[in-house]
């Protein structure tokens, strides 16, 4: 199983859920700054400071990714590829489960390390899981 695939299948299907224009870019958008955001973590946890890395690389550092991502999805239909094979296999509630937490942990983990205030922390995780049970109990299916 690749991981990052299974990542993105799983939030797609979260995100057709409450999106019918374009989940696909909606998901590739929501993975990137998750993505950003994981990249970002590693730099502080290694003590660079965003005023040593500067704002033009900062958004260069997402935009990179942002591209990446796009490419890697939609370059030929990939992302349809990675929705069918995923869709045929069986359901395992633990990889589900760490999937419905990875966002959760990668906001938290960055917030903490900018030292954020804790109010501000739980309101945007609080924010971020009202969403996620609206698309859990949202009725349609794609």
């Amino acid at each position: 199983m690749n991981i990052f695939n299974f990542v993105f299948y799983k939030m797609y299907k979260s995100t057709a859920r409450v999106n019918d224009l374009s989940p696909e870019i909606a998901t590739i958008i929501f993975l990137s700054v998750i993505m950003f955001l994981n990249v970002f973590s590693v730099l502080l946890l290694g003590n660079i400071s965003i005023e040593n890395i500067g704002r033009n690389k900062i958004f260069l550092l997402l935009t990179i990714i942002l591209v990446f991502n796009f490419y890697y999805f939609l370059n030929n239909g990939r992302y349809r590829t990675i929705l069918d094979e995923y869709d045929t296999q069986t359901k395992n509630k633990i990889w589900d489960v760490l999937i419905f937490l990875y966002p959760f942990i990668s906001f938290y983990v960055s917030f903490k390390l900018l030292k954020m205030n804790n109010s501000t922390i739980y309101l945007t995780l609080s924010a971020l899981l009202l969403l996620e049970v609206y698309a859990y109990f949202n009725p349609k299916k794609r």
